[in-house]
């Protein structure tokens, strides 16, 4: 079963922030809690501060900030998204994040929609450092950073990865935001996935 996600990354596709640095800084900042091995993978419970980073929107959002307790329903409820936790990621290369249904992004030249999306999404995952796109209607070509992907996919070497959010039922705060960009030098991006 996919995840809801709100997903952060550096606007900088090629800026890299080690995972513990950024897991020692959320920890400090009240959005993350202790580190929780999970199978092959480390993730984080929200933090004390996290409703007052992270702002939610509408008049009564359903979140679940509590990990269940039974150690057999925990593995399921994290991939389900079914509360709300924090995975961070890194990665050598700049790598794109986007759900099979993410809308083709314009060329940046010609505004028409690549064409290839699909397949130009599949051969990026499986190999970043070949990430190129060509566009069939007017020839350009170029990074995917150069994309317009909105907040449905992103490209970057680092991601702080909040399960359990709806798209666009979230925001992450000012405070956030600020102790990320200092974090990693450069501003930071938001966008939504279902994956």
């Amino acid at each position: 079963m996919a995840a809801y996600k709100l997903l952060l990354h550096p606007k900088d596709p090629h800026c890299q922030v080690a995972t513990s640095a950024l897991a020692d800084s959320l920890q400090d900042l009240g959005l993350i809690g202790a580190p929780v091995q999970l199978a092959q993978q480390t993730f984080y419970p929200v933090g004390e501060q996290f409703l007052q980073l992270v702002t939610f929107l509408g008049c009564s959002p359903a979140i679940e900030l509590d990990p269940p307790d039974d150690p057999e329903l925990l593995a399921a409820a994290s991939a389900s998204g079914s509360f709300c936790h924090v995975f961070l990621g890194e990665s050598a290369q700049p790598w794109l994040r986007g759900a099979d249904n993410t809308p083709a992004p314009g060329c940046p030249h010609c505004r028409e929609p690549l064409a290839d999306w699909p397949a130009l999404q599949s051969a990026w995952r499986d190999n970043p450092a070949q990430a190129r796109w060509t566009c069939t209607a007017c020839g350009q070509s170029g990074d995917p950073a150069a994309l317009s992907l909105r907040k449905t996919a992103g490209v970057a070497c680092s991601w702080v990865e909040i399960r359990g959010i709806y798209p666009s039922e979230a925001v992450p705060g000012t405070a956030l935001l600020d102790c990320l960009r200092e974090l990693a030098g450069c501003d930071w991006k938001t966008l939504y996935l279902q994956e």
